[in-house]
């Protein structure tokens, strides 16, 4: 038989695959909204704001089906909307992540222009939160490694999703001045926050987003930066997550006693 001292004082996450990707599409779905308004504002080519509607709706779009298919059954995520918690990251990205889908798509295809530009504003605010909640909910757990970087999380999180956003922009084709600073700002961000996040995460995830993407701007390579900043902002979610399950699995290590009293 076995005694409760066998199972483990921290439960490590048993997210799969859909919640680093839903991660980092959400995030870069949100950053690109923000950008989308930034860029309607300052009186950027209406291409510009376009394509930066359409990735915000897209990713919003997919974010859905990813967080879903975590949960195992669709039911689980209408319960989830039954009552907002403002005290829980979960109950607020749920919500969000509703608030920002149906803004973000009118946004793209709402055939007056004051709708979308309404709308667009909307994705905007709702966008910011989903690029930095996931952070918050990581940080919000028991889990050491997590909770270490409660306040960190969610700038690392966003700097990262607005590298993501800026890159897919790029390859879209666009070559603004101000896409490049953005993408140097948030490279460089991540270099810096590479040195003191060092031992929490994935080492080529960490080069990937930070250094890399920064050198290959410098040099003028952008697509090949977008390129390595997407791989490596989609890394550095999986790092986390996996990250937190070796946390987790060392608490319960170091803090189980050898030998269960009689």
């Amino acid at each position: 038989m076995t005694s409760y001292y066998d199972l483990p004082l921290l439960k490590p996450p048993v997210w799969t695959w859909e919640v680093p990707t839903y991660f980092f599409i959400g995030g870069a779905a949100g950053m690109a909204s923000v950008l989308a308004v930034a860029a309607q504002l300052s009186g950027a080519d209406e291409k510009l704001v376009r394509d930066a509607r359409w990735i915000a709706a897209i990713g919003a779009n997919l974010s859905t089906p990813l967080l879903i298919a975590d949960l195992g059954r669709p039911e689980r995520f209408l319960h989830m909307l039954r009552v907002f918690k403002p005290q829980s990251p979960m109950s607020v990205g749920a919500w969000t992540l509703v608030a920002f889908g149906g803004a973000s798509t009118v946004a793209a295809i709402a055939p007056w222009k004051a709708l979308r530009d309404g709308s667009s504003l909307i994705a905007a605010l709702t966008g910011l939160s989903m690029a930095t909640y996931t952070g918050v909910l990581l940080g919000a757990t028991a889990i050491p490694v997590w909770k270490e970087h409660v306040r960190t999380l969610p700038a690392h999180f966003a700097a990262s999703a607005l590298g993501s956003a800026v890159s897919l922009l790029e390859l879209r084709g666009h070559r603004h001045r101000a896409l490049r600073s953005l993408g140097l700002g948030a490279s460089l961000y991540e270099t810096a926050a590479g040195f003191t996040l060092a031992n929490k995460r994935d080492v080529l995830a960490s080069a990937l987003s930070g250094p890399v993407p920064f050198a290959l701007r410098l040099l003028g390579r952008r697509k090949v930066a977008a390129a390595a900043t997407l791989l490596g902002s989609l890394l550095t979610r999986f790092a986390w997550v996996e990250a937190g399950k070796e946390s987790a699995k060392n608490a319960h290590a170091a803090l189980t006693p050898e030998r269960a009293p009689t």
